[in-house]
């Protein structure tokens, strides 16, 4: 056996003295495991095991990522929730070796802990905001990452409590206030409001979070944003307001937590930034603007992944065409409103699940000419939102 197959031995097998013998023998502290993926740094990382880091960090172990893969230690270890061994890659210089073209390690942590709760991660996350950590140049803001993944209210509570700003926006402007009145995700909108965001604070579009809230019928979060003193009456360049967004949608409820006093159905022609799934009727309901935003994307994802669109959705080519055809021809104003009408079959509404997903986050971004990726996310989010799990 080898020095480096002792050494490899002994960190599968976690016996530090042996890490230690091996070393002090001259085993190659960048011995690589598991046919050449990934190195023993990473393996110990990945274990938790702090003081066969230390021993290996000391040796010289490259703190990067080494192996065909390129996985980093730090970020196997923030992902696990070994908080410890974190420290001690991060003082040894691994938040430098991490790679621009991932995502970045906090993104990581904050996507890992919505995804799976656990305790280490948000003592993981907390000590990475404690050494500095930030999300990418080319990512969302740490408090906006965290709203759109729908992260646990405590992930805000930390970022919070480490000082990050309320009022941070993704990069098109948009207020994270208002992606979580989007979202309906009232305990963040409530943290959010908590911690200083302005709860006025509108989109590119002039619209407030109440306005959103409102438009996609979500009351909790509509009334922590008026108990926390929004401006009911604020009105986007185009005239619209909360409240004739809830007379054009028939949200009666809300226009009575609006301070309305009667209500019917009125036929208010207004702007709407929704797309309504009805999954029990498979009806999709809108402006003519949605279904042609919609249209737009199935397009541009089949023509864009040809062969491959067939393979990844599981539907056709011509199937998908001939629905982005019927978004357009088939749209039927509903009476007594001012929004339109589609039917749309199982199958049509996973092709619009799947069109979506590829355009919005998806490797190929494929977006049709004049469609900002933020107008494909939006319209994906809202339209994943409404799909029962």
């Amino acid at each position: 056996m080898t020095l480096d197959d002792q050494l490899r031995a002994a960190v599968a097998s976690g016996d530090a003295a042996g890490v230690a013998a091996a070393l002090a023998a001259g085993a190659d502290p960048d011995a690589l495991v598991d046919r050449e993926r990934w190195g023993v740094l990473l393996e110990s990382a990945r274990a938790g095991r702090a003081d066969l880091v230390t021993l290996l960090l000391e040796a010289g172990a490259t703190v990067g990522g080494v192996g065909r893969y390129g996985a980093t230690p730090l970020r196997v270890a923030a992902g696990a929730g070994h908080a410890g061994v974190v420290r001690l890659l991060v003082a040894a210089g691994a938040s430098a070796a991490e790679p621009d073209r991932r995502q970045s390690v906090l993104g990581h942590v904050i996507s890992e802990v919505a995804f799976q709760p656990a305790r280490a991660l948000l003592d993981t996350l907390d000590v990475l905001l404690e050494l500095g950590a930030n999300t990418g140049p080319r990512e969302d803001p740490p408090v906006v990452a965290a709203v759109r993944a729908s992260a646990p209210p405590a992930v805000l509570r930390i970022l919070f409590d480490r000082g990050a700003d309320p009022d941070q926006r993704r990069a098109d402007g948009t207020p994270a206030l208002v992606l979580a009145a989007r979202l309906g995700d009232h305990a963040a909108v409530d943290l959010l409001v908590r911690a200083g965001a302005d709860v006025d604070a509108t989109d590119p579009r002039g619209r407030s979070a109440l306005m959103h809230a409102v438009e996609r019928n979500h009351r909790a979060a509509a009334a922590v944003l008026l108990l926390a003193g929004a401006d009911r009456s604020l009105a986007a360049p185009d005239g619209t307001t909360a409240l004739r967004l809830a007379q054009a949608w028939h949200w009666q409820n809300i226009q009575f937590a609006l301070g309305e006093r009667s209500v019917g159905s009125h036929d208010v022609p207004v702007a709407r930034t929704l797309l309504r799934l009805h999954p029990g009727e498979l009806r999709l309901e809108a402006d003519p603007v949605q279904f042609e935003l919609l249209a737009s994307v199935v397009e541009a994802v089949v023509d864009g992944l040809g062969d491959d669109w067939e393979l990844r959705s599981g539907h056709t080519g011509a199937a998908a065409l001939a629905f982005a055809a019927r978004l357009r021809s088939d749209q039927v104003p509903v009476p007594r409103a001012s929004w339109h009408t589609v039917t749309a079959s199982r199958d049509e509404v996973a092709v619009a699940w799947s069109a979506l997903n590829e355009s919005a986050n998806g490797d190929t971004r494929l977006r049709a000419a004049g469609v900002s990726v933020w107008d494909v996310r939006d319209l994906a989010e809202d339209f994943f939102g409404q799909i029962p799990h």
